[in-house]
């Protein structure tokens, strides 16, 4: 029996709870000739009450896991090594920033603001540029004691290989998948001129409130297309993360629409309650500039719903379909786009069953299965040279 660890102390929300949701989730469900293994995942109460029970699962939690960012760091500094030597044959590390000495490690790729610079000057606040530094310097420890490192997106790894030496290291690129509660038929697509104001054509944008999400810039952009005459509906779906950037939204869409007659922001909604947001929408604009695979994107292309989207990797990797691309940093970029795809009904069921089409490709069960399969065979090769670092990852 392997004992397989799983590091999600630093997992506070969003994307990285639905990972690891989902990939316990599929082990559970595996056969029972595959319940050999152990899966022992250490994090907060708050993450670990979120995960399946299953007699294949340890949750392992610790007080100073539960309070604050500190006593984290305290416990990921002075108790954690002791725990996973105790309980683990490896680990992974799912956040890509274990620094410990344990070995051996599987690092994962996920945050790629730790290394798109240009959104550092954007956001031009010192202490959040520190904090990314930091991370930025954690995980560059971390990879250059993995084993292994799985990437989720090619374009992550072209970004990450360039500024770190990954030289030796086994490298696996696993994408995300797809919940089935996004996937959905392909909405009939009906003229422009088949909408009003009081049944408006409604664009649906899902995302958290950052500098790179330009949010502000969408909602202008919807702005001067309803100026023409087009009966646009906008919603916004997403927690303010950044004040700044909350502040702007919140500005721009007074200063667009005083009234609040057409653009609506709906703040966080639960991630269970998100897909009712896809059913009662024509459209999707996705506009961010800094991703590494925008899970977010690929539950759109799943909902059979024409998606606008920004030009900037690795959006185009994923979504396949160039029809409705825009530049986000350019308000008429953006609307131009939109103002296309509203144009055009046909173009848009056709873009919409193509994008369903390619999402199909992914799924949480692959993802799982390609992980642990990597996890395996790192610690497989590990342990058939234990004394010979540049053989093990040959």
């Amino acid at each position: 029996m392997m004992r397989i660890g799983i590091d999600a102390t630093n997992i506070g929300g969003g994307g990285g709870i639905t990972h690891l949701k989902e990939i316990i989730t599929h082990i559970c469900l595996k056969s029972p000739n595959d319940e050999s293994d152990k899966i022992i995942v250490f994090s907060s109460e708050f993450v670990l009450n979120q995960i399946p029970c299953s007699g294949q699962i340890e949750k392992v939690t610790h007080p100073l896991l539960n309070k604050n960012r500190m006593t984290r760091v305290v416990f990921q500094t002075f108790c954690y090594d002791k725990e996973i030597k105790k309980r683990c044959d490896i680990l992974f590390s799912i956040t890509g920033d274990y620094t410990g000495s344990f070995s051996p490690v599987v690092g994962m790729s996920r945050n790629m603001l730790l290394y798109e610079r240009n959104i550092w000057k954007e956001i031009n606040q010192p202490k959040e540029i520190i904090r990314f530094w930091l991370s930025y310097m954690r995980q560059k420890r971390s990879f250059r004691k993995s084993e292994g490192v799985i990437f989720i997106s090619k374009y992550a790894y072209s970004v990450v290989s360039e500024q770190l030496n990954l030289t030796g290291k086994k490298i696996a690129i696993i994408h995300h998948g797809v919940s089935d509660r996004f996937k959905m038929k392909v909405k009939k697509q009906n003229p422009i001129e088949s909408y009003s104001a009081e049944n408006p054509y409604r664009l649906l944008y899902v995302s958290t409130v950052h500098v790179y999400k330009h949010q502000w810039n969408v909602v202008t952009a919807v702005g001067n297309l309803r100026k023409k005459g087009y009966p646009l509906e906008l919603n916004l779906v997403g927690g303010i993360i950044y004040k700044p950037a909350g502040d702007r939204l919140l500005k721009t869409i007074r200063q667009v629409d005083p009234d609040g007659r057409f653009v609506h922001y709906c703040n966080h909604i639960s991630y269970e309650n998100i897909e009712e947001y896809y059913q009662n929408t024509e459209g999707v604009i996705f506009a961010s500039t800094c991703e590494n695979m925008p899970n977010i994107l690929i539950e759109s292309m799943s909902s059979g719903r024409p998606i606008a989207c920004s030009d900037k990797q690795p959006m185009p990797e994923f979504l396949k379909e160039d029809d409705f691309r825009f530049n986000s940093y350019e308000i008429a970029s953006i609307e131009n786009a939109v103002e296309k795809m509203i144009l055009d009904p046909e173009l848009r069921e056709i873009s919409a069953t193509n994008n369903l089409d390619e999402s199909i490709k992914y799924s949480w069960e692959k993802t799982t299965q390609e992980t642990f399969q990597f996890i395996k065979k790192i610690y497989t090769d590990y342990h058939n040279n234990p004394q010979n670092p540049d053989c093990r990852l040959s």
